[in-house]
């Protein structure tokens, strides 16, 4: 393909800027589509259309086909990248615009299907992740991979620190991408046998369970939840308290009382609380109502050692 490759891109996350700004210097972004819900992304999205006259196109769920037709038959778009786009495309568009649509998925397929792979990798404590763009067709997330890239995770990323990196990657693999498309790559089909599908996190899934889980899992949990969830939940005494950071710690021949117990709540020894499988866990940075504080500092509001948090 010999012509300019003009390419529309309909996003819903931050993951998305670095390779927005990459395909604006390239001279290959043509139309921008944002949900009317998402105001960083809106508002970033508004001062780079200024910036540069690219047009963008505000949409609702309903109105979502109408001005996706737009987008594409006003810029002349010959591809449309998807990047954590939160409404599926239809039928109807597929079929008008053949071989047009491809998504950047920010995990990786086909293990990590689902609207929060980020979660699931860290809360999972998956050594890798990456991004994988693959051709949209009428199921979620099991087109064709046109192009997969994977990034190690480290024992200390958070859910943001994850999705900068992802997004940094989003923009490095632009250049291998399109040259992919330029030359008509079909892509590789996925394995169904390899397949996983994970929800979007709920309540459930961001709550901590003291006699079910060990330090470690708590921990990663943690991270999962960090910063978009302002940490994991737990209780005490029905108030609501999230642990946004903790370490595992060593506790010799200490197997006094269940789990959930506060074992050490001081500024020296810090707010230890008791796990499964006799583990010990630190709550170093916790999060209420109140404000962000050192976990120690819950003494201020009645907690003690030999106190107990709830299992969730």
């Amino acid at each position: 393909m010999t012509s300019p490759f003009k390419i529309a891109v309909l996003c819903n996350n931050r993951m998305a800027f670095p390779a927005l700004q990459a395909l604006q210097t390239a001279g290959r972004l043509c139309a921008l589509g944002v949900p009317d819900n998402n105001l960083e992304v809106i508002d970033f999205c508004s001062m780079l259309s200024k910036q540069t006259g690219i047009p963008l196109f505000i949409m609702t769920n309903e109105s979502c086909n109408h001005y996706i037709k737009k987008m594409i038959d006003t810029s002349g778009a010959n591809t449309v990248f998807t990047m954590t786009f939160p409404w599926k495309i239809s039928s109807e568009i597929l079929t008008q615009y053949p071989g047009r649509f491809y998504n950047f998925h920010y995990g990786l397929l086909p293990e990590m299907r689902g609207a929060d792979p980020v979660f699931e990798t860290i809360r999972s404590s998956k050594g890798q992740s990456g991004i994988t763009v693959h051709v949209i067709d009428q199921y979620i997330d099991k087109g064709a991979v046109i192009l997969k890239k994977n990034i190690p995770v480290t024992a200390e990323m958070t859910h943001g620190a994850l999705c900068t990196h992802l997004s940094w990657l989003g923009a490095n693999l632009l250049n291998e991408l399109l040259n992919l498309l330029q030359r008509n790559f079909l892509g590789t089909e996925q394995n169904e046998g390899k397949a996983r599908y994970y929800p979007k996190p709920g309540a459930s899934d961001v709550c901590i369970s003291w006699e079910k889980q060990d330090a470690e899992t708590i921990e990663a949990l943690t991270r999962a939840c960090n910063p978009w969830n302002k940490g994991a939940y737990t209780q005490w005494n029905g108030w609501n308290v999230r642990i946004v950071e903790a370490t595992p710690v060593q506790i010799v021949n200490h197997h006094t009382g269940l789990p959930g117990t506060i074992l050490s709540l001081d500024k020296e020894n810090g707010l230890i609380v008791k796990c499964s499988h006799n583990s010990h866990l630190r709550l170093d940075i916790v999060y209420t109502e109140e404000g962000f504080m050192s976990g120690h500092k819950l003494s201020a509001f009645g907690l003690r050692q030999g106190g107990q948090f709830q299992n969730l």
